[in-house]
């Protein structure tokens, strides 16, 4: 690990991102954690930054937004993290490409066992004082409904039309190898934004926020300003 803007490895404590979309003084607290990419020989040491992040940011609730495992060897390990971090918050968990091709099944039987909630095709409601806050999975149907309206998903390519479905906050991680970002220009990453149009680490259409997570791991654990990271939302 060098200090700085060069991050090689997985020593670090993760980055917590804040973004505010409320002022009030009672703000709902969202902790999205995304691409953990839980293997072999780094499951352990991911797994207790998570749970550091969630102690040191105190949410309300913790959404999992894809990419949890990279092999079947880790379905053990995700129930045991899903587990400890229900201790703390309720986890509310959608899958990401790499849990499709371990089986998503699999993942969401994980989850659950665990003691999560899988919504990658439903709806959870969070209750925070008289207010009540919606997140919705990728593939859940219908109009979103409450106070606040969260679609949590993995693949930013899903603003292209959640940007105009009523969503408040719509929640995306998936890197996916643009993990050295050389300049930002109108919201977007490069050069990354160059093969991936949803570059964003956030972005407004309307009334409606993107909010891109850099994520908490990758294949290749080298990073060129772009910290590894979880994003703490205020709603």
């Amino acid at each position: 690990m060098f200090a700085g803007l060069l991050e090689i490895g997985l020593n670090e404590p993760l980055h917590i991102r804040e973004v505010r979309l409320s002022t009030r003084h009672d703000a709902c607290r969202l902790l999205y954690v995304s691409d953990i990419h839980l293997r072999c020989r780094r499951s352990d040491q991911l797994s207790l930054q998570v749970l550091e992040s969630v102690r040191r940011s105190d949410p309300d609730a913790v959404l999992l937004g894809g990419d949890l495992i990279d092999g079947p060897s880790e379905l053990g390990r995700l129930k045991e993290l899903v587990g400890l971090l229900s201790e703390l918050a309720p986890v509310l968990a959608i899958g990401g490409n790499h849990d499709s091709s371990v089986g998503i099944g699999r993942v969401r039987d994980a989850v659950v066992t665990g003691g999560g909630q899988w919504i990658h095709d439903g709806i959870a409601q969070v209750k925070h004082g008289f207010r009540e806050i919606t997140v919705a999975g990728p593939e859940a149907t219908g109009e979103p409904d409450g106070d606040f309206r969260i679609l949590c998903a993995h693949n930013p390519r899903i603003w292209k039309r959640s940007r105009h479905q009523g969503y408040d906050l719509v929640l995306a991680g998936h890197l996916h190898g643009c993990q050295v970002v050389v300049f930002e220009f109108r919201d977007r990453l490069f050069p990354g934004a160059i093969f991936y149009p949803y570059c964003y680490l956030s972005h407004q259409c309307g009334s409606t926020r993107l909010v891109v997570s850099r994520g908490v791991s990758d294949l290749v654990p080298v990073r060129w300003r772009c910290p590894r990271e979880v994003v703490l939302c205020y709603v």
